[in-house]
């Protein structure tokens, strides 16, 4: 079982997919390489931001809106729950829905591999549709090869 110390730190998105859960198709939001910090501070604080790895600068007004709406940032208080369980009470959020709630997460830690999955829930990118989120993060500084 994984203690706080062990997750304590800055982590660097490697895979980030959302997966249907009645015909487990799979979408890659953020295409085969996208971008993302998770930073977990000792404190029981954490914040963390995901966007694309195609990310271009944004032109026009719609352009902006389409930025914000394809990328995932918040940040809250957060504790483990044994044996697997990450909950962050949200206390800042680009998606104003998630503000005031706990969001759970399943997580497994693999040396320096930090695997996250969320349980199925409508998301921005997917509308009305449930998808479980399942994020891949490595230690920074960690190898990666």
């Amino acid at each position: 079982m994984a203690e706080i110390s062990d997750v304590i730190g800055v982590w660097r998105l490697r895979a980030f997919y959302l997966e249907d859960p009645q015909t487990g198709k799979r979408f890659d939001p953020y295409g085969a390489d996208p971008s993302g910090t998770l930073i977990l501070h000792p404190g029981g604080r954490m914040a963390a931001v995901a966007t694309p790895s195609n990310q271009v600068r944004p032109k026009s007004d719609a352009e902006l809106a389409d930025a914000f709406r394809r990328m995932i940032a918040y940040s809250g208080r957060y504790r483990l729950e044994p044996p697997d369980r990450f909950v962050t009470t949200v206390d800042t959020a680009w998606f104003q829905p998630w503000v005031g709630t706990e969001q759970a997460r399943t997580f497994r830690l693999d040396g320096d591999n930090l695997h996250i999955t969320a349980a199925p829930a409508k998301t921005p990118h997917t509308g009305d549709a449930l998808v479980v989120g399942v994020l891949s993060w490595v230690r920074e500084g960690a190898s990666t090869s």
